[in-house]
């Protein structure tokens, strides 16, 4: 009787062993999956170009003392344009799920948001170019690669990608938005 119980533990332990073998390999899969997505997920009209962190800093900076005295932002939209172009360049150019990508893709937020409040000020643009700013400053530091905090995640590196289409497509309903406001 022990032997058969020893046999049986023995046996469904094995099973769930292979078991969890096989749903490892399944989400393997599955991560492998969505890196792939992800990799295809660019802005096309962007040509790529490597982010330069010093640059990177700067832009940083210039948008906190936009988002620090909002009734001059009106006066800068053409340099919070040149900001968001530049950092869709370096979304462009960087490898998926990495602090670059992240970095790049919140300085383009915040950069679009700035440009919001110019169209139509309300406070929601600031604290949201506020939150972009400071995300973009940690993956610029080191501190956390996407929204996680963790580097490196293959969702975050597609919350990232697809967080910098929409942002593309929010930049071309206010081109238009602010050809209609001249």
């Amino acid at each position: 009787m022990l032997r058969i119980s020893g046999g049986l533990l023995l046996a469904a332990l094995l099973a769930a062993g292979y078991a969890l073998y096989l749903s490892g390999r399944d989400a393997r899969a599955s991560l492998d999956a969505v890196s792939a997505l992800a990799d295809g997920l660019r802005d096309e009209q962007a040509a790529g170009a490597p982010l330069d962190r010093a640059t990177a800093e700067a832009m940083a900076a210039a948008m906190e003392t936009l988002r620090a005295a909002p009734e001059t932002i009106a006066d800068h939209v053409e340099e919070l344009r040149a900001i968001a172009h530049t950092a869709a360049a370096w979304a462009a150019a960087a490898p998926t799920a990495s602090p670059e990508l992240h970095a790049a893709v919140c300085l383009r937020t915040a950069a679009g948001h700035l440009r919001a409040y110019a169209l139509g000020p309300s406070p929601q643009h600031l604290l949201q170019a506020e939150r972009s700013l400071a995300e973009a400053r940690l993956a610029l530091s080191g501190g956390g690669a996407g929204a996680s905090g963790s580097a490196g995640l293959a969702t975050d590196g597609l919350r990232d990608r697809l967080g910098d289409l929409e942002q593309a497509a929010r930049e071309q309903r206010q081109e238009l938005d602010e050809a209609l406001a001249r």
